[in-house]
C-alpha cells in the first residue's frame, strides 16, 4: 500500500508542475492583453501593465505600468518609461513581420529564457510590429537601480 501512496504523491507533484507551466505561460499572454493603445501621434505610442519582471536591452525592469513609444526622428529607437514619465529604459528594434493583421491591436510579446523573461516584440497597431534586438540569452541582465 506505501509504493501506490508515493506514486499517487509523485504524480500529484508532476501535475503541479504541469499547472505551474500554464499558469507562466497565461501570465505571459494576459500581459499582452493589458496592453491598450495611446492616441499619441501615428499610434507609435503603446501602454501597457506589465505583471512580471522583464529584461530589456540587458536591463531587469520590474512589474508595472510602463509606456513604450517610437521616436519619431529614429523611428529604430524605442524608449520605454515609466506610467510617472521616468525614462527606465531606450532599446534598437528593427521591422518584425510584416504579415500583420489590418486589425491587430496593440501589445508586447515576451519570451522566457531559463529563469528571465525578455520583451521581444512590440505590436503598435496594424502593420506596425517592431522586434526588440536583445543581446544574447545567456547573458545575466543587470537589476535596475
Amino acid at each position: 500500500m506505501r509504493p501506490h501512496c508515493r506514486g499517487r504523491r509523485a504524480e500529484e507533484g508532476e501535475d503541479v508542475v504541469k499547472v505551474m507551466k500554464y499558469v507562466s505561460s497565461a501570465v505571459m499572454a494576459v500581459a499582452g492583453l493589458l496592453v491598450c493603445s495611446s492616441a499619441a501621434s501615428a499610434g507609435d505610442v503603446v501602454k501597457a501593465k506589465v505583471p512580471f519582471a522583464f529584461v530589456v536591452n540587458g536591463v531587469e525592469l520590474p512589474a508595472g505600468d510602463y509606456v513604450l513609444s517610437r521616436d519619431a526622428e529614429q523611428p529604430d529607437l524605442v524608449e520605454i518609461s515609466t506610467a510617472a514619465g521616468n525614462r527606465v529604459a531606450l532599446t534598437l528594434t528593427r521591422a518584425g513581420d510584416a504579415e500583420g493583421d489590418s486589425f491587430e491591436q496593440p501589445k508586447l510579446e515576451f519570451e522566457r529564457i531559463g529563469k528571465q523573461v525578455y520583451l521581444t516584440e512590440i505590436t503598435l497597431g496594424p502593420g506596425s510590429s517592431r522586434e526588440l534586438i536583445t543581446p544574447a540569452a545567456f547573458e545575466e541582465p543587470q537589476p535596475k537601480q
